[in-house]
């Protein structure tokens, strides 16, 4: 059915074209993917843009709603809109650590924000959005494999006078939100200023039975911005902006995979978990605060302008979550985390009026992300029902592991020069050029591993069969920092439960408390890497209407080191190496019936090596590289006004994409798997209807739906691995979400009243999911239910 629908909604939108006489047309948009101001019909990029209008209308606050409106392209949040994760092309962040890097950049005023975690709290007073899908190794040269993001916010207008907006919301779960903006011209063509802000808040749409509700929205932002134009060359502006968000997290939903469920201490709430609902011990914390400031410096010298882009941001992270999902304390997790990173760049932009011209630049970039993982409730309760002896570690350390603190830092240091070459070789054939030196300095700084507050380990006789408990080990606290003394039999490696399987496959000898508690670290470890990247395109321009391109880009994501909780001394797997992609593409960006309707194309084919993902074996997180995948792709967006005040959109996604080579723990090749947040097809359609209601008052009735298919979210497929269990659950089958808005307002746009609803079919969906059957459960991260609401705006 899904392959049949996209077509449909295209040919009725060129039906409706060919039937209507109509002045409609389509606006320009513009948008600076090449860091020039460009018609995006003239970008050989495949690039989807919108509008602060347009986001306005729509209602959009958060990363997810962007995504769902553009092809091949979704986002999951394991710990809330917050904290998105990405994923262009088949290209994602298979990760859940504080620390890593996302291989899609997201750039807020062109400043590169490293942390995933941080990556929500921008998304307000926007004047456009730009996704880049493919790799961007020139431009955007820092972890770019998958693609870019650009945020861009607004900026005053010198002379435009005072004027502002405040709109005031509420709708069901309690919320309350609230954005609004005030700008004016301070010192008349050199000074202007604006403020905005936003704040929602809401009491979570999780039914916690025995506690206050979870998944719950708490966050606010505000953001000044001056524009100074110091003299008619030099023009400055300068961002300033702070987020905070406190709420409480979402709740994994963990059905249970034992005989008959999973059964702590006979609870039956893992019999068959709810939807959003549940018995919910540990309601912790999720908070995000973030401090950015950032300067732009534009001097124009004529034939050149040189361009300068300053960046500072401080931000923390806290993430308290019951893993478990239930009343009982099995598996608590904290994750910490703290950053602070600066960034330069400097480039050198040619205005010539022929038909050669270049950009040329600089980058520096510093990122200093110090982490804390701490399993604050390890195993705290008896499961009644385990599968033995498969799952006698679990058993063995029940009651008696007490807390696991891995504090973990880094510091990743990013130098690039580069260069991007436009050259229009005839009226019609243009050549795109672009070439990037990066080197990559990765540190680990700091590593411990401690157990606290924790318990003898005790060898039960229900295991053995014996008629006593054996004691092996009294300690019930210590560290391993690698080469410790005084470690279990004399070996140095950190905790390892018996029946652990290593990264090779092979049981790794028991272990427990080492040495003396310590705060000590590991040896520092450094791993440098040094790569030339970049892109080759060819545009040619059929006509005034149609333009085609082939382009190939070579994409790099650097490397990195495991910050999973890892019971085995990784030793050199530590780091994992750089991925690669080699992108091939061919595009037609096109425009008919007197600029009624714009329709842009284009298939690629991805050679994507090495590709970093985190192996969630048991209970330890391993990050390693995946080998080869071969992705296959077909994007089609269609935009057209049939008649004036009529709007429709569609975008479809299909991709063909599999391992050619993995390896994993428990099974010889996954060869033909999928990878990871990759469904064959996903497709989406907006129509937005526009009529005046009255000589003074008009209407604007919107509604939207996406498509997403079946899509695995673990490497290993449908597989049953030995030790390990079944994966063949950890999935997520083929949905729709629709939303839908209906606004009125005055002739003026100075007031306005907006009804809204998300998830209309109130859809129930995973957006992640892991494989802890080790814990006798699998977990997952639930979509958000039907929500609705109202809102009120004020324009002056």
């Amino acid at each position: 059915m899904q392959h049949k629908f996209a077509p449909t909604a295209i040919a009725a939108a060129i039906f409706a074209l060919s039937s209507q006489h109509a002045s409609a047309q389509l606006e320009e948009i513009v948008v600076t993917a090449q860091k020039r101001s460009q018609s995006m019909q003239d970008v050989p990029v495949a690039v989807s843009a919108f509008g602060g209008t347009d986001i306005e209308a729509m209602g959009w606050e958060s990363p997810a709603e962007v995504a769902a409106q553009v092809p091949n392209m979704q986002m999951s949040a394991p710990f809330g809109d917050v904290q998105p994760q990405f994923s262009i092309r088949g290209i994602s962040m298979i990760d859940y650590t504080p620390s890593q890097s996302s291989p899609v950049g997201i750039y807020v005023d062109e400043a590169y924000i490293g942390s995933p975690w941080l990556h929500g709290l921008s998304m307000f007073d926007l004047e456009r959005i730009e996704v880049l899908r493919g790799p961007q190794g020139t431009l955007y040269g820092k972890n770019t494999t998958g693609g870019a993001i650009n945020l861009i916010t607004r900026t005053p207008d010198l002379d435009a006078g005072t004027r502002g907006f405040i709109k005031v919301g509420a709708g069901d779960y309690g919320l309350v939100q609230g954005d609004g903006a005030l700008e004016g011209t301070l010192v008349e063509e050199r000074l202007a200023a604006r403020l905005a802000f936003n704040y929602k808040e809401n009491d979570g749409y999780y039914d916690n039975h025995i506690g206050d509700d979870m998944a719950q929205t708490n966050y606010y932002s505000v953001r000044g911005t001056f524009n100074f134009q110091a003299t008619d060359a030099l023009n400055a502006v300068l961002k300033l902006s702070y987020g905070e968000s406190d709420a409480n997290s979402a709740v994994s939903r963990t059905p249970g995979t034992q005989p008959n469920g999973l059964q702590i201490t006979s609870n039956p709430e893992t019999l068959d978990p709810g939807y959003l609902e549940g018995s919910v011990d540990n309601a912790g914390k999720t908070t995000n605060e973030m401090t950015l400031a950032n300067l732009k410096l534009d001097w124009d010298l004529g034939d050149y302008s040189v361009v300068s882009v300053t960046s500072w941001y401080d931000g923390d992270f806290f993430n308290a979550q019951d893993i478990d999902g239930t009343s009982d304390p099995l598996l608590h997790v904290e994750w910490h985390g703290d950053t602070e990173a600066f960034s330069q760049d400097l480039r050198l932009v040619s205005n010539f009026d022929g038909p050669f011209n270049f950009i040329a630049g600089v980058y520096y970039g510093d990122e200093e992300v110090d982490t804390l993982m701490v399993h604050n409730e390890f195993l705290g309760a008896p499961v009644d029902n385990l599968v033995l002896p498969a799952q006698a570690p679990v058993a063995l350390l029940a009651e008696a592991m007490g807390e696991v603190w891995r504090p973990f830092d880094v510091e990743k240091t990013s130098w690039a020069v580069y260069t991007d070459i436009n050259w229009d070789m005839t009226e019609s054939l243009s050549l795109n050029i672009g070439l990037r030196y990066t080197d990559d300095e990765t540190t680990r700084t700091h590593l411990n591993y401690s157990r606290r507050n924790g318990g003898p380990l005790v060898l039960p006789g229900s295991l053995t069969g014996l008629p006593i408990d054996i004691p092996l080990d009294p300690r019930t606290e210590g560290t391993w920092v690698g080469g410790n003394e005084g470690n279990v039999f004399g070996i140095p490696l950190p905790l390892v439960p018996p029946g652990t399987i290593g990264p090779d496959g092979n049981p790794i000898p028991p272990q427990w408390t080492h040495a003396e508690l310590t705060a000590e670290s590991a040896e520092e470890l450094s791993e440098t890497e040094q790569e030339v990247t970049g892109t080759i395109a060819l545009n040619y321009q059929v006509n005034d209407d149609v333009m085609t391109y082939i382009r190939y880009s070579h994409g790099y994501r650097s490397g990195a080191f495991n910050n999973g909780l890892v019971y085995v001394d990784e030793g050199d797997s530590a780091y994992v190496d750089p991925e690669f992609v080699d992108a091939y593409e061919l595009g037609m960006k096109s425009e008919f019936y007197d600029g009624m309707m714009r329709l842009n194309a284009a298939v690629f084919y991805y050679d994507y090596q090495d590709q970093q993902f985190v192996n969630q074996i048991g209970i330890s997180a391993i990050l390693e590289n995946a080998g080869g995948v071969d992705i296959y792709g077909l994007e089609l967006e269609l935009l057209a006004m049939p008649m004036e005040g009529l709007t429709l959109q569609a975008g479809l996604g299909l991709m063909d994409a599999e391992y050619n080579e993995l390896f994993l723990t428990g099974v010889d090749d996954l060869k033909g798997n999928e990878p990871v947040s990759t469904p064959d097809t996903n497709f989406n359609i907006a129509v937005d209807y526009e009529f005046d209601l009255s000589s003074e008052w008009h209407t604007r009735l919107h509604i939207d739906g996406n498509y997403i298919g079946d899509q695995w979210f673990s490497a290993y497929n449908d597989e049953v691995v030995p030790g390990l269990g079944d994966y063949s659950d950890i999935k997520q089958d083929a949905y729709w979400i629709w939303n839908a808005r209906a606004s009125i307002s005055d002739n003026s746009d100075t007031y306005a009243v907006s009804l809204w609803a998300a998830n209309l079919a109130d859809e129930e969906f995973d957006v992640y999911g892991i494989n802890l059957q080790s814990l006798g459960f699998n977990s997952f991260a639930m979509g958000a239910p039907r929500t609705y609401g109202v809102d009120f705006t004020y324009r002056f």
